[in-house]
């Protein structure tokens, strides 16, 4: 049951001439932008520097432990970088455009990433396994653009003209929904270099976005893929043609990508759970059922509810015990009764998932 690190013994020594870009080398650059290369790499489109050079000065800038104290992804991400160069495959990779932005209301990561072949991958953050980074999430459900969505469109426009390279767009989590909507209205010079769109368990669109003809217009260059227990990549509409792979984690733990299962150089297919089939089809109801002044207080209700229940971060809903179960019911007493109902129906169904893997 192999993961990142078995794909790095068994391909890390084949260069993209003679192993071409694959799947497996998209998230492995869409979770790249999750470490903190500032000031590492360039900010320039120009000045790009070489990843194994990067992963040097990175190492000499954090400690092992500074890595570890560092939210889930982002410190994946930190000792992914020092794995990548030390394969033939990855040591080579040019990074450039770092860009690294965070407000009152938004949290932007991007990062350039160019291949041997002179394609480029551009790789947007997502967002952490903190429970208050999933709120950003869900306010693409009643806002259109976010600050995060505005921000992804102009960094992409910037990325190539007519005549610059080939690109692919990616990015994991919320960074799967920048890919997306950047590639929907980027400028038509930058959408046609665009060969492929990664969305890894990415939320989708509301149903504006959805039903428009920028989608439809790249919906054929669009691959997405969710864990089998997949929430975030269940939130909003989105196509039903995505891919459903194996993690080795459990429950909401599978959003970490680092735990898919990969089989050679593909990740391995699996059917979605029954709980994520249900998550799926409740979030189209309910997004049909609301408005987005509506949703917008479902959203607040729910992060409020979620931190008086103690619970910060995916590991903590894992392990949640019924008293904090018992403490988010009563506090749903508030919401209106559809909504109330949707929510107590969801946590008895979590709360059995999570008794079926203790």
């Amino acid at each position: 049951m192999g993961t990142i690190d078995t794909y790095l013994k068994e391909y890390g020594n084949y260069t993209f001439q003679e192993e071409e870009f694959n799947e497996v080398d998209a998230i492995i650059f869409s979770l790249l932008s999750y470490a903190n290369l500032l000031d590492i790499v360039p900010e320039s489109k120009k000045e790009k520097i070489l990843l194994k050079d990067a992963a040097l000065l990175f190492s000499k800038k954090y400690t092992v432990k500074q890595m570890n104290q560092n939210i889930l992804s982002v410190k994946n991400a930190s000792h992914l970088i020092g794995k990548l160069a030390k394969t033939k495959r990855f040591q080579n990779l040019k990074l450039y455009h770092y860009r690294y932005k965070v407000t009152f209301d938004m949290q932007f990561g991007a990062m350039c990433i160019e291949m041997p072949t002179k394609e480029v991958y551009v790789s947007f953050e997502g967002t952490d396994g903190y429970i208050s980074g999933w709120r950003e999430d869900f306010m693409f459900s009643y806002l259109f653009p976010t600050s995060a969505q505005k921000e992804a469109i102009q960094y992409l426009n910037e990325v190539t003209g007519l005549f610059g390279p080939k690109i692919y767009v990616g990015g994991h989590s919320k960074g799967g929904n920048l890919a997306l909507v950047s590639s929907m209205f980027c400028k038509n010079s930058v959408g046609h270099k665009i060969k492929l769109i990664f969305s890894h368990d990415g939320p989708g669109l509301r149903k504006h976005e959805f039903e428009s003809s920028r989608y439809q217009k790249i919906l054929p260059k669009l691959r997405s893929y969710v864990p089998k227990s997949s929430f975030v990549g269940m939130l909003l509409r989105h196509s039903t043609n995505y891919i459903v792979v194996d993690s080795k984690n459990k429950l909401f733990m599978q959003h970490d990508a680092t735990s898919w299962i990969i089989e050679k150089n593909k990740l391995k297919r699996t059917e979605l759970s029954d709980f994520s089939k249900k998550v799926e089809k409740g979030i189209i109801n309910w997004l049909n059922q609301l408005n987005d002044e509506k949703r917008e207080q479902f959203t607040n209700n729910l992060f409020s509810i979620l931190k008086k229940a103690d619970i910060h971060d995916l590991n903590e809903i894992r392990q949640a015990k019924l008293s904090s179960m018992i403490k988010i019911l009563k506090e749903t007493k508030n919401m209106d009764k559809e909504t109330r109902m949707m929510m107590v129906s969801y946590l008895k169904d979590l709360y059995s998932e999570i008794k079926e893997y203790d």
